[in-house]
């Protein structure tokens, strides 16, 4: 090829590159700020908030799958003790007993032809695995270095103890909402919420109430979620992840140890479980995650606004960026993890069977039959029993183009600071929250507390806590939105329109 058309054709791909970057670079400033500028709101909190939450925490109302085995004595008893705490709440609010041990508490509006407010938390707790781990008592209901200890006081007392708290107050002011606010305490989220979390929905959504809004936990304010983001980020679920559990079962020769066969029932689940790990569901850079990359976009430095603003260049390395570390990872996957192994009975006895759980958390995009379709076609060749033990699809998503959304980051900037960054995320989990999905659009899942990634691994863990000025900020938010709500307009939320969610 001649000098000149090698020279021209330099020159040709040097200028189609010069061009790319210009157009990623225009894209990239021609996004706008999805924030809202709002004033700061100093809502005076009670000074013996915090004991109230700390008493709470003493109270073991730990969690049991089987209702026969719980401890209900120990949920009367935090009932009592909120009796006593919330005087005006428990005076003035209708109290309904739902299967026993959830609670729902009605503040009946001005309006009552307004669609209702509803804050959601939970009273019940994990158990703890090994006390000698923490630092101080798990049910010692501890205030020293300038945190609240104990089990729950993250997961999920510190909203239930703070939406109570935030009410006794704005009673105590003479605060009568123009809508009505239902209180929802379920007994059950963490194994399901099946008597307490669903019952209450269907009680507060009966006769077709749509709620103009509903909080729930699920969301916090982090820092360092991504590459750049020097501001604090408040992340507001707009969904949570579906939930399967599968039982896989493997069955070979077993024996003596000291003559194994070519394959052992534990050799062939390792395959299984290996396979499952080195072949997961595709990650998605649409929904939920797509949403959120849009809002925070704006608020990045040059290079890592370029790479959001333009996903339809960029995916492959965003991509590799966000699997790089697990929180951002189940952000755009269905996760899979293997949490239950069962094989043996004795060293030298080679077992017949084996069996494991595997936990999936699903993506909204994807069913629960996608992903059993996933699991057989990757496991297809090898001798494996796959059985459904506990399913959940992924609830809907609910809407950020509306007054609810809105509403949520006007209050998020009210209660916290200017610099504060609203985006919506998925919840990795799931809450109770998912059973309004079906009878309204603005469900959200936030509490204004600080979640580092030490903290992170708290809840369900050891040395659980939330730090004194984080639970005054709790406090503060729920009496904001109980404000707040008074603006929404009367059609706030609806499940009829068929514009696309999120």
């Amino acid at each position: 090829m001649p000098r000149w058309s090698i020279r021209r054709s330099l020159f040709g791909a040097a200028g189609l590159f010069l061009m790319l970057l210009g157009g990623l670079g225009i894209r990239a400033w021609q996004v706008d700020s999805r924030q809202i500028d709002t004033e700061p709101v100093q809502e005076r909190v009670a000074s013996e908030a915090p004991q109230r939450l700390a008493r709470a925490l003493q109270i073991r109302t730990v969690t049991n799958r089987r209702p026969a085995q719980l401890d209900s004595s120990a949920y009367r008893a935090l009932y009592r003790q909120f009796a006593t705490a919330f005087p005006r709440v428990h005076a003035r609010l209708d109290t309904t007993h739902v299967n026993g041990l959830s609670r729902l508490y009605t503040w009946t509006g001005r309006d009552t032809t307004l669609a209702p407010l509803v804050l959601m938390a939970h009273v019940d707790v994990v158990p703890v695995e090994d006390s000698s781990q923490w630092r101080h008592p798990p049910f010692g209901g501890r205030i020293a270095d300038g945190h609240i200890w104990g089990r729950g006081a993250l997961d999920d007392k510190s909203s239930a103890v703070g939406i109570l708290e935030a009410l006794e107050t704005l009673l105590r002011r003479g605060v009568h909402p123009r809508r009505t606010v239902h209180v929802a305490l379920g007994h059950d989220e963490e194994v399901g919420g099946t008597r307490g979390g669903r019952a209450l929905a269907e009680r507060i959504t009966a006769n077709g109430v749509s709620p103009a809004l509903v909080v729930d936990e699920g969301g916090a304010i982090t820092r360092g979620a991504l590459p750049g983001l020097r501001d604090p980020l408040a992340v507001v679920g707009v969904a949570g992840k579906g939930y399967l559990s599968l039982r896989l079962t493997a069955q070979q020769p077993g024996g003596h140890s000291s003559v194994p066969p070519t394959q052992t029932s534990i050799e062939l689940l390792g395959r299984a479980l290996d396979r499952l790990r080195e072949q997961p569901l595709p990650s998605r850079l649409t929904g939920v995650a797509g949403t959120m990359f849009d809002y925070l976009a704006p608020e990045m430095p040059t290079s890592m606004r370029a790479i959001l603003a333009n996903r339809w260049a960029t995916a492959p390395l965003l991509r590799w960026v966000l699997n790089r570390r697990p929180p951002t990872r189940a952000a755009i996957r269905t996760t899979t993890v293997a949490t239950r192994l069962q094989a043996g009975v004795k060293d030298n006895v080679i077992p017949t069977t084996a069996r494991a759980v595997v936990n999936f958390r699903i993506l909204p995009s994807q069913s629960v039959d996608e992903v059993v379709a996933h699991v057989r076609a990757t496991l297809g060749d090898l001798p494996v029993e796959q059985e459904v033990l506990r399913s959940t699809p992924p609830p809907a998503v609910s809407r950020v183009d509306g007054p609810a959304f809105r509403l949520l980051q006007r209050t998020i900037g009210q209660v916290t600071a200017d610099s504060v960054v609203v985006a919506p995320y998925l919840v990795p989990g799931r809450t109770d929250s998912g059973y309004y999905a079906d009878a309204t659009d603005a469900v959200y899942r936030f509490v204004p507390y600080q979640l580092t990634p030490a903290d992170q691994s708290r809840i369900h863990g050891p040395n659980e806590r939330i730090s004194v000025s984080d639970y005054r900020t709790v406090v503060q938010y729920y009496m904001q939105l109980v404000r707040n709500a008074d603006d929404l307009p009367p059609a706030a939320a609806s499940t009829s329109s068929q514009e696309p969610r999120s």
